[in-house]
């Protein structure tokens, strides 16, 4: 009598527990990559009242006689299920059509980690020995990923999405060195420069000045000729034109002969000056960058108008000049933005358009135009010169029972003794280990898409619906069990 009611409070155990996977599965219906659980049960064990026994003595066999005692929790799978795609059209929204994983993980020995750190660069490669000895390696099929502030490649809670690194350049100390003293001198020399620039344009101003009043002056000289002398207006207006002339021509040949001339001989020198760290750099880092002009600008060697000579087509032909100094000038400034943009870069990272063949995190530079992941896994980017650059290579995981793998939260499932592992030989995952994306079985990446959950509410609901009708049910045995037992002590009245 009794056996049945503790066989039902068994099961109400097992009820509770399905509807706890039940309520967390629809809990995750709208989490990207979520897999959903399954509560299956089995009985838990009987009690054999008689044993079977076979055809004797002219009578045919008799079977067993045996009575359940319950059930028990069989297994909670995890359901590894394609889910439906979302598309987003974010770049690093990744979607896996298939079967694999994203490996994520957390640093756990920064010496085997050549990462970036402050302001000290690394080629973002797994030093030496297998991945999972250098980062906690943990598998998602998350793939709302981000970057961080140095442009690597996370997910939302920071672990480092691993694959293959592109093939990234350190800057050695001499190269930075050569680029320090680079930009020293290109310092220097932009304060000549801007210094230099400005007086230009003044002396351009007071050419076409010059030039303005000469033609006032020649006008009215012959308005006055013209009309015999005898005409008081026109002649004090060339008495006024000729006094405007020459102070125009006064300040006009001040500034050059006591400034401007001299200032072109030692700007050009600083020019050749700058020169000579141009070529220091060349030599250190073998990048080829323009020079500045020998000289940068060139003495005029027409006739320099004064007030006494001046006359219209040579004053033309010295604005000419200056209109000329100032465009040459734009045009070297671009030389020399080149100069110090290289200088610059040189002590950034650079990228070839190749993998390494190792194993690490996977950058983006900050400074990129644009960057694209590929159906096969591959990050490439556009770089701040507009070329084609490689960053690395989204690698997968793979495991023989990926219903075995261990939750561990945050989306992230763990290796277990039951879900086989990417380690073929016991020496640790190696990157030849992993798999590239569409091929060897392993998904394909979606770009611009999320997986989502593959929670099925209405199988979801229908599952609730029957755990809350066995639990009513189990319920029912027990009270009714109650009944009888009551009855039975009535039996002393």
């Amino acid at each position: 009598m009794l056996r049945s009611m503790y066989s039902s409070i068994g099961a109400l155990r097992n009820f509770q527990t399905k509807l706890d996977v039940i309520g967390n599965n629809i809990a995750n219906v709208n989490t990207y990559g979520f897999k959903k659980g399954r509560a299956t049960f089995q009985e838990m064990m009987v009690q054999q009242l008689s044993g079977a026994s076979g055809p004797a003595g002219g009578k045919g066999g008799v079977n067993g006689k045996q009575i359940g005692l319950g059930s028990m929790i069989s297994t909670i799978d995890s359901i590894q299920t394609q889910g439906s795609l979302q598309t987003t059209a974010r770049p690093l929204d990744l979607a896996l059509s298939g079967d694999g994983y994203f490996a994520v993980a957390s640093i756990a020995d920064v010496t085997r980690v050549n990462v970036d750190s402050n302001t000290v660069y690394g080629d973002n490669r797994i030093l030496g020995g297998a991945i999972n000895n250098a980062v906690a390696m943990n598998y998602t099929r998350a793939g709302n990923f981000y970057m961080d502030n140095n442009g690597y490649i996370v997910n939302a809670n920071g672990m480092y999405l691993i694959g293959e690194t592109g093939e990234k350049s350190i800057p050695t100390d001499n190269m930075v060195n050569a680029s320090n003293a680079a930009l020293n001198a290109a310092e220097n020399f932009f304060g000549e420069y801007r210094d230099f620039r400005n007086d230009t344009n003044k002396f351009l101003n007071l050419s076409q000045a010059f030039l303005e009043a000469q033609r006032t002056y020649e006008d009215a000289q012959k308005a006055s000729v013209e009309a015999g002398g005898n005409d008081p207006q026109l002649n004090a207006a060339a008495v006024a034109a000729e006094t405007a002339r020459n102070r125009a021509a006064n300040e006009f040949n001040d500034f050059h002969n006591n400034i401007y001339r001299d200032q072109i001989t030692s700007f050009n020198a600083a020019g050749q000056s700058l020169n000579s760290d141009i070529d220091a750099f060349i030599n250190a880092t073998g990048e080829v960058v323009y020079q500045m002009l020998d000289p940068i600008v060139q003495q005029y060697n027409g006739t320099i108008p004064t007030a006494t000579n001046a006359n219209v087509n040579d004053l033309s032909k010295l604005v000419f000049y200056a209109q000329s100094v100032k465009e040459g000038l734009d045009k070297e400034y671009k030389t020399f933005e080149n100069f110090v943009a290289k200088a610059e870069m040189i002590q950034l990272p650079t990228w070839s358009d190749s993998l390494s063949g190792s194993p690490g995190l996977i950058q983006i530079p900050p400074n990129a135009r644009s960057y694209s992941i590929s159906g096969d896994g591959k990050v490439v980017f556009i770089d701040q010169f507009g070329d084609l650059k490689v960053a690395g290579q989204v690698m997968l995981a793979k495991f023989p029972n990926s219903s075995g793998l261990e939750r561990i939260g945050e989306n992230l499932f763990q290796q277990s003794n039951n879900s086989g592992t990417m380690d073929k030989n016991g020496d640790g995952i190696q990157l030849s280990e992993m798999f590239r994306p569409g091929e060897d079985g392993a998904a394909a990446i979606i770009s611009g898409t999320l997986e989502m959950s593959n929670v099925d509410l209405s199988e979801e609901f229908t599952e609730m619906i029957t755990a809350q009708r066995g639990f009513q049910a189990n319920t029912r045995i027990i009270t009714t069990s109650d009944e009888i037992l009551q009855e039975l002590v009535n039996l002393k009245r």
